[in-house]
């Protein structure tokens, strides 16, 4: 019984000890939440010095982070105005959505070109003008503004959150 004991307590204080530290926007009163670990992209707005900070996260303690473009810059918890929460599959299908409106665009051109009829039509910038409008809608979606001023909360958390 006592090796059991002595096993376990040794098990909790070497959970404790690897445990990564997270960083969490949540909305407050939601069920919104969003969860960064070092090594993440993350793009945040500082107040106090106004900029924008685009990068990898490079660590997080207990009341700041740091964040690194060229070399890390150390930001605190209450100096964020903002984090931008990027959202993967608007970027991507906005990026195939364009290269499509290109390809259709230049198909068009060619097939008229090789019948010898007139090479810009309506119809070739209704098809490829709408994609690339249906382009640039998801492209605008992919990203979400989480202002801290206006209901959003940053948080460290010492535990592990999957």
């Amino acid at each position: 019984m006592k090796k059991i004991f002595v096993l376990l307590v040794f098990y909790l204080v070497t959970g404790c000890l690897f445990a990564q530290k997270t960083l969490m926007v949540e909305k407050i009163g939601t069920t919104r939440k969003y969860f960064y670990h070092a090594g993440d992209y993350l793009k945040l707005r500082v107040t106090t010095k106004d900029t924008l900070l685009k990068g990898k996260l490079w660590s997080i303690h207990d009341s700041l982070i740091s964040v690194s473009e060229l070399r890390p810059f150390d930001v605190r918890l209450k100096d964020i105005g903002s984090v931008y929460k990027t959202f993967a599959f608007p970027r991507k299908f906005a990026r195939n959505v364009s290269i499509a409106s290109g390809a259709i665009f230049v198909i068009i051109a060619f097939n008229h070109l090789i019948n010898n009829e007139q090479v810009f039509t309506p119809d070739m910038f209704i098809l490829s003008g709408s994609l690339l409008g249906v382009s640039l809608i998801s492209w605008s979606l992919s990203e979400k503004r989480c202002n801290t001023s206006k209901g959003w909360k940053v948080k460290v958390l010492n535990i592990n959150v999957n």
